[in-house]
Formats: structure tokens, C-alpha cells, sequence
């Protein structure tokens, strides 16, 4: 790093503003603060819940050292003396209605997720602080906030003002559609951004239409930009059409499609999610691909539309059914610590010789199945152990 190589930084600035910091190494926090004036000011602002790198910022202590008498340089606890608070948890939402901003935590850390066999929950996350949930506006309803205790919260009028719902059924302002197949999705999907901008007075910069698998997004939009231009709608992809700063197109009535990092930081009206189905199950990194979902889902201002298609589509569906049943409430046990680092380890991101590994299981339980079928191999070949760990595993 170019801050441990510098003999000698020269302080530059009065005051210094970071925002979504969650995104940035804790190198570049030290930097800023190495580049401040006395009595400088940096205020940083930070979202873990859309961290999209799968890593917690460290504490301020670990962020910028210690002084040569061992204390740390910046602390955030209370020094009993009257100050400004330093360290600020802000627990109202304006952007979000609640049942906007109760389905992206319900599907971001798994409420409703069908239990899965390795640890008998559904949950793919949790905070290490159970505190926390009071911390970001949510109020305990029934149970009790402790490891191993039923718990069910919800937010308040004071936490989510009721302005949108006032004036919208939660069913206008979030749904989850399932389609058979990418077409049916596209179809949907144009359809109802040309009734948007002809009908519901909608301009183009009120709409945006996020892919939450950066790696497939210029692939996957594609079908749906060709079917916007047949029908005379401009659209473009961000970060792609556009220069890197450039995300909406002002003065330009154009749609804007994108990934879920390019939409990171950015609001509209009228979200699209597309292929959701990606955010149900994951090999890798489960946890960051659900907190993809809950940035996406975060993004709007008034509507959301979560497409997909498949199987998984169905399921992820259904986990939104439950919580708009239990009137978008969490209800959940929450997990003991032990429980919380096997969610950790079992939801962690792969490396590429994890996935090489799991692509060959693939493949050789394809061409088992594939055996079985065509009848090349019988069941009765088998040795009765394995037949027995596999009915086992299944039945689980």
C-alpha cells in the first residue's frame, strides 16, 4: 500500500465525506484520515446489510491504530464527557415503505427460507448483536431478543412512516411474479415499462431494471433492450453506454437496465428485479447473493417487481407469501453463536477449486442418473450402504 511507503503525508483537508464506505477497504479510511488537518472531521457513512463483498467493516480501533501509548487513535464508546455522538445508528427509512423494507430483510437473511439439512434453519445470516435489530427501527412484538429465543419484530409508524402505504395496497407496492421461461419474463417485463411510461405517467428515469448477477447482466438484458427498441422505447445499460460516473441519462428519455453493483447508491420509482430465481440458492457465497437481493429490492422508492422463472422462482415466491401472511412481521428463532459461525462457514464465498470440486460432483452424479435411467447401470448394482446414505440424505 502506498500509505506504508509514504515517509511523510501532508494534511490537505478541513473535513472529508465517505459514503457507502462498507464498499471500501479500511486502507482508504486510513488515508483519508491521514490527510486531514487539525482539527480535521471524517464522517463516513456505511450499510453492512449492502456490503456486496461478503466482509464487515472493521471496528474504528482496528481501522486507524492505536497511539504510541497503546490507546486507540479513534474511539467511538462514550468517553463521559459531554460530545457530539460520534457514532450515529440512523433507524427511520424514508426511501422504503414497510413491506418494501420487510421483504428485503425477510429474503435478504432467509426468514422464511425453507429450513435447509446441514443446519436446521433457514436463515443464511444473522447480526452478531441481536441489539441491533432495535438499532435499525425494528421493535420486538412477541418473544425476546437472545440467542435461542422465539422472536418476532416489526417496524413502527416512527420508523416507517406510512406515506406510501397510505395511498397503496402493499400488493401495488411489491410483487413477486413467476414466469416459465426467460421469454414470458421479457414479455412481461417490456409490456408493462411501456405501460408505465404511456399509462401511469412514469418518466424514463423513474424506472430501473436491475439483473442481480453482475457477471450475466450485459448477457441477460440484452432480449429485453432489442424488444424496448422494436417498440420505440430507448433504453441503456449503465456503465456500459454510458461513462463510469453516469448512471441515469439526464435529459435523455431513456430506461435504464443494470447490475446490482452499478445500482448500488442509486433510487427510482420503479424497480424490476430480473431472474430472481439466481437469488434463491447459490454454490457460492449465499449470503452475498441474498444481500444482492435486498440492495436490489432497496433501491426503490414507490414499486418494486421481482421476476423470475423456475423452480426457484416458485420457492423464493413462497417466502414472500409468508411473511405478506404474517403481515410483513419477521418471525424467526434466533440462532445461538454456534449457530452463527456454521451459518458463516456453510454460506461463505468459494474459492475456484471449491467450485471446479463441485462442478465434477456434478457431472459424475449426472452421468450416474444418466446410467440409471438408460438402464446401463441398475439400482440393484449399487451396494446397499450407498443406497442407504443416499435415501437417508433425501428424505432429510
Amino acid at each position: 500500500y502506498a500509505l506504508a511507503y509514504a515517509r511523510e503525508l501532508e494534511p490537505v483537508y478541513d473535513a472529508v465525506f465517505v459514503d457507502e464506505a462498507q464498499d471500501l477497504p479500511p486502507i482508504f479510511l486510513r488515508l483519508c484520515f491521514k490527510l486531514l488537518k487539525d482539527p480535521g472531521r471524517l464522517v463516513y457513512a456505511y450499510d453492512e446489510l449492502q456490503s456486496l463483498r461478503g466482509v464487515s467493516l472493521p471496528s474504528p480501533e482496528e481501522i486507524f491504530g492505536k497511539n504510541e501509548d497503546g490507546s486507540p487513535k479513534v474511539r467511538f464508546d462514550d468517553t463521559g464527557h459531554p460530545a457530539p455522538r460520534r457514532d450515529i445508528m440512523l433507524s427511520k427509512c424514508y426511501r422504503n415503505s414497510k413491506p418494501v423494507l420487510a421483504t428485503a430483510f425477510a429474503l435478504g437473511f432467509g426468514i422464511y427460507r425453507k429450513p435447509s439439512h446441514g443446519t436446521g434453519t433457514g436463515l443464511v445470516q444473522m447480526f452478531d448483536r441481536a441489539p441491533i435489530w432495535e438499532d435499525i427501527g425494528y421493535r420486538v412484538r412477541d418473544g425476546a431478543l437472545r440467542d435461542g429465543s422465539a422472536v418476532t419484530l416489526d417496524r413502527t409508524e416512527d420508523t416507517s412512516p406510512g406515506f406510501l402505504e397510505d395511498h397503496s395496497d402493499p400488493d401495488d407496492l411489491i410483487r413477486f411474479i413467476t414466469f416459465r421461461n426467460a421469454d414470458e419474463q421479457t414479455d412481461w417485463l417490456t409490456e408493462a415499462i411501456a405501460e408505465n411510461l404511456n399509462k401511469d405517467e412514469l418518466r424514463h428515469d423513474d424506472i430501473m431494471v436491475i439483473n442481480p448477477d453482475p457477471i450475466s447482466t450485459r448477457l441477460n438484458v440484452e432480449p429485453v433492450r432489442s424488444r424496448l427498441k422494436e417498440m420505440g422505447i430507448r433504453s441503456h445499460l449503465a456503465g456500459v453506454d454510458t461513462d463510469p460516473n453516469t448512471f441515469f441519462r439526464p435529459g435523455k428519455a431513456s430506461v435504464t437496465l443494470t447490475g446490482i453493483h452499478r445500482a448500488k447508491g442509486n433510487e427510482a420509482g420503479m424497480v424490476y428485479i430480473i431472474n430472481a430465481q439466481d437469488c434463491h440458492s447459490a454454490v457460492r457465497n449465499l449470503a452475498s447473493v441474498r444481500i444482492g437481493l435486498f440492495t436490489a429490492i432497496t433501491r426503490s422508492k414507490a414499486w418494486v417487481r421481482v421476476l423470475g422463472f423456475g423452480e426457484s422462482m416458485a420457492m423464493l415466491k413462497a417466502e414472500y407469501e409468508k411473511l405478506k401472511a404474517r403481515r410483513f412481521e419477521l418471525q424467526f428463532t434466533y440462532p445461538t453463536s454456534e449457530q452463527r459461525e456454521q451459518l458463516r462457514l456453510i454460506h461463505k464465498d468459494r474459492t475456484t477449486a471449491d467450485l471446479k470440486r463441485f462442478r465434477n460432483r456434478d457431472r459424475h452424479l449426472d452421468d450416474l442418473l444418466y446410467e440409471l435411467e438408460s438402464g446401463e447401470v441398475q439400482i440393484e448394482d449399487l451396494d446397499g450402504e450407498t443406497i442407504a446414505r443416499i435415501r437417508n440424505v433425501l428424505m432429510e
